[in-house]
């Protein structure tokens, strides 16, 4: 008896493990800057200004580095190690961060000026180094998010809608940072309806400054447009 050979339409095996790859790379991303933002009540706008403003201010306090080395002013280095420690701590940059607390340390406990000297001349490349890629990995992060929030489209009915201002509206009254995750569910949801952007745009300005009695004037403004 002959055999009947059924021919299947397979996808090949390393495109399927590229797929699983990619998802759970992507999957680890969404962990990853969900975890950054965490600290900030996953206000991204809020974290993106944070990180301009740290990064505005690094480049100059690097260089301020170099050039207190240069000159062996050990205590303003010390207080600029001690400064940067502190903001990266802030901006939630963790390997700048330890890398500095290390630093710090290694330049407080060194017990002659030869010893002080060795490590100064490391200091700096090793910082730039740190740096440079932890901001590279975080600015990847945001890049995703960036492309994810333009091409993401979100059905919804009416009743979700006035659903979600409603607990919006319970959440600016209770002052509860909660909003923010409720307002940027709701720009993704009325990102083509341009007649209330603007309203859109003020409630969440609003909820960044903390001033929610001006959320509650906005979101009547948006609720009476919608």
């Amino acid at each position: 008896m002959k055999s009947t050979k059924i021919t299947v339409n397979q996808q090949p095996l390393d495109e399927i493990n590229q797929q699983n790859v990619n998802k759970i790379s992507s999957e680890s991303d969404n962990k990853d800057l969900e975890n950054l933002l965490k600290p900030f009540g996953g206000n991204e706008k809020f974290y993106r200004r944070l990180l301009k403003v740290f990064e505005t201010n690094l480049d100059q306090q690097l260089t301020n580095l170099e050039q207190m080395i240069l000159q062996n002013n050990t205590k303003e280095l010390l207080v600029i190690v001690h400064t940067l420690k502190g903001t990266s701590g802030t901006a939630g940059l963790t390997s700048i961060y330890q890398a500095l607390c290390a630093w710090e340390i290694k330049l407080k406990d060194a017990n002659s000026t030869h010893a002080f000297e060795i490590l100064c001349v490391e200091l700096a490349p090793q910082l730039r180094s740190v740096t440079q890629a932890e901001l590279s990995k975080i600015h990847a992060l945001l890049a995703e998010k960036e492309v994810e929030t333009q091409h993401l489209t979100v059905d919804y009915s009416i009743p979700e809608l006035i659903a979600m201002l409603a607990e919006l509206k319970q959440h600016l009254e209770n002052n509860n940072l909660e909003a923010v995750n409720i307002i940027l569910s709701l720009q993704n949801m009325l990102a083509n309806n341009l007649w209330v952007k603007h309203e859109l745009a003020v409630l969440y300005d609003a909820v960044e400054i903390l001033d929610f009695d001006n959320a509650l004037v906005a979101l009547s403004s948006l609720s009476n447009k919608l």
